[in-house]
């Protein structure tokens, strides 16, 4: 047997990997529970936002919350406080279940003005130089013209970002919801120099869509045997809608291309599990670069890594890892939904991967400046534990990021709507 077809047989049965559903324990009732707040100090600076986080929320009940500073600390129906200038506010949430109305307490918001360097000390005038005496030719002394020294390109930084610890998602967040106008999804079409083809991809207008703004890109990737369309099974217009309309995420433009980069493109190919399907998604990376970026600049985008980000399910977390990793300077934000293997090597390390182990990092000047995020399943099979490795190795190689498991969930689109729900709230 040769490497490629041992290799092969290996992922094989990783990705066909069964699911496994533990049994759940039966939930506490509401009337049991008592909702909290998570945090009663928050810190900000100008332009911020945050979301007030409440622990036990009962499921039937309705929660309000209001700034006795509003021109400090604004904080919307959902909770989502907007600093406004500096200064302190308190933002008291209640609680209304059953008919009854109780205060859970308030959050002491503290909103500073954002650093601005202080300004170089102007040099002093150089003394006059007195006049030579008379009779006496001074000759001229040529200007010497300092060789300038060069100056280093920065890298340019991200917002601040609140710590957050808290990955559950609300009730419905994936759901069609009255009163909420959600964006509009179409199909682009792009010639492609690097399979030589015309290709297809779904891209995600939000609401209003208007030439006068920029918006930020984010950039989803599918899995193996998927296309295009496979991401619409976990409801991105939906998802990402409503967090716009909660203002907990920005506007963006989303888009969903074909990662399998070849001329034969079709979903479930025949070869789905060997090397030369591996390759044309590694090929991607070329396609994305030197194609399909540029082709959606037709539409008025915001250019830069700051607002350019790339994610993906399965096979597509895998190659976003590999894409943002290794052109950090165009992505200023990664993540990675049960990510397969691959980025590290496999086989008892008789199969290369992507990067080794110790080139599985941020080159230097992005750490801080890059945000990444993997998420696993807690009952997913499929992918094994490649996803914990990659946090593992991350985090030996000094590379910040975010980890955590779903509970009771596996290879599907319940994790991956988690992760997106997840990523989308953290980034731009």
């Amino acid at each position: 047997m040769n490497k490629h077809t041992k290799s092969s047989r290996v992922l094989t049965g990783l990705m066909l990997g069964s699911l496994v559903i533990g049994l759940v324990s039966a939930p506490v009732s509401d009337a049991a529970k008592k909702a909290s707040l998570k945090a009663k100090k928050i810190n900000l600076t100008v332009g911020q936002k945050k979301q007030i986080q409440i622990k036990n929320k009962k499921k039937k009940a309705v929660y309000s919350y209001k700034s006795n500073k509003k021109a400090i600390a604004s904080v919307s129906k959902k909770g989502v406080v907007q600093a406004k200038k500096a200064g302190n506010a308190k933002i008291t949430v209640k609680e209304k279940y059953k008919k009854k109305t109780k205060s859970l307490g308030t959050v002491q918001i503290r909103v500073k003005t954002k650093s601005i360097p202080s300004p170089k000390p102007t040099p002093a005038p150089p003394a006059p130089t007195a006049a030579p005496p008379a009779n006496v030719t001074v000759s001229p002394v040529p200007a010497v013209t300092p060789t300038p020294e060069p100056t280093p390109t920065p890298i340019p930084t991200l917002p601040p970002r609140e710590e957050d610890d808290n990955y559950d998602t609300p009730k419905g967040f994936d759901q069609k919801k009255s009163g909420v106008t959600y964006g509009t999804l179409s199909t682009i079409h792009y010639n492609s120099s690097t399979t030589g083809t015309r290709r297809t991809a779904n891209v995600i207008l939000p609401a209003g869509y208007s030439d006068e703004k920029k918006y930020p890109v984010l950039y989803l990737l599918h899995g193996i045997g998927g296309d295009h369309t496979e991401w619409l099974g976990s409801n991105p217009v939906q998802v990402i809608g409503n967090l716009i309309a909660e203002e907990m995420a920005p506007e963006m433009i989303v888009v969903m291309p074909n990662v399998r980069a070849r001329a034969d493109d079709k979903k479930d190919p025949s070869d789905l599990y060997t090397p030369e399907h591996f390759k044309a998604f590694d090929n991607f990376i070329n396609d994305l670069r030197d194609d399909l970026m540029p082709y959606m600049k037709n539409y008025s985008i915001a250019e830069g890594r700051a607002n350019t980000a790339i994610a993906g399910l399965s096979m597509g977390g895998r190659e976003s890892l590999y894409i943002g990793l290794t052109i950090p300077d165009t992505f200023g934000y990664i993540g990675a939904f049960e990510p397969a293997p691959g980025v590290l090597p496999y086989n008892h390390d008789e199969d290369d991967g992507l990067f080794t182990e110790d080139t599985f990092k941020l080159p230097d000047g992005y750490n801080d400046r890059t945000y990444i995020m993997i998420c696993k399943g807690e009952n997913d099979n499929t992918v094994g534990e490649n996803p914990l490795n990659y946090h593992n190795t991350l985090t030996k190689n000094g590379t910040p990021h975010d980890y955590y498991e779903i509970p009771n969930v596996g290879h599907d689109h319940s994790a991956w709507k988690n992760g997106l729900y997840n990523f989308v709230r953290r980034i731009f």
